[in-house]
């Protein structure tokens, strides 16, 4: 189980995503995950990073990466152990998650080679309801064999958001069962809520104010920058 096998390991955490833009979901997510981890399992999580998806994502209304790494970065700015990284967001094409873990993985590693150390992805339960989307064209959003490698070989913490069905989604994917003890499903106890990137572009875009659904100097830059209107 996954409470057994993190006792005393160093563990970073990777959340990949538009961050279009970053919202206090998305770091209420790390935190959750983070107790989660430190409380339950007995390891130390030594860091926790976002990183945004780059720009030929085909996505409608995607921001450009240097406006949502930009924005990351001050959400992130006060956290003592999350932070932003650019690396995905820069890179010449689409990078699939599971090569964004295999790259943290090599890049941390070496940070931490004095100890045993695992990366794990977070994620919200609608992420993991995407697992089994189809695309216009007949292709699998996720590559199935994908998901599989990121169970088995670094692990899923999911936190519930409404309307999403995580544990149903992983019950119809082959091989998600086998390494049941590599995934973990939260809720957020404290404060649950259903603040998306979404809905807080669709307030701005009315003219409404998104202020406390995620950090003030986020909202100051996308006013300064006029984005999203």
């Amino acid at each position: 189980m996954l409470k057994e096998s993190l006792k005393g390991v160093r563990v970073a955490l990777l959340a990949c995503g538009s961050f279009n833009p970053p919202t206090n979901s998305h770091l209420r997510m790390m935190e959750i995950a983070k107790d989660f981890l430190e409380h339950e399992c007995g390891c130390r999580v030594v860091e926790g990073i976002l990183s945004p998806v780059a720009d030929n994502f085909a996505k409608k209304d995607l921001l450009n990466a240097g406006h949502r790494y930009k924005m990351l970065e001050m959400a992130t700015k006060l956290s003592k152990w999350m932070k932003a990284d650019d690396w995905e967001c820069t890179q010449s094409q689409w990078t699939r998650t599971l090569q964004v873990l295999k790259h943290f993985k090599e890049v941390l590693g070496r940070k931490y080679s004095d100890a045993e150390f695992r990366i794990i992805l977070v994620c919200g339960g609608d992420v993991v309801d995407s697992f089994r989307r189809i695309l216009p064209d007949g292709s699998n959003l996720w590559d199935p064999k994908d998901v599989e490698a990121i169970i088995r070989d670094f692990g899923l913490i999911i936190l519930e958001r409404t309307s999403a069905t995580p544990v149903e989604t992983l019950a119809q994917i082959p091989g998600a069962s086998k390494y049941a003890g590599n995934i973990a499903t939260l809720i957020d106890e404290a404060f649950p809520n259903n603040v998306s990137s979404t809905k807080l572009r669709s307030a701005l875009k009315r003219g409404y104010s998104i202020r406390y659904c995620t950090p003030d100097p986020v909202v100051d830059y996308i006013l300064e920058n006029k984005l999203y209107l």
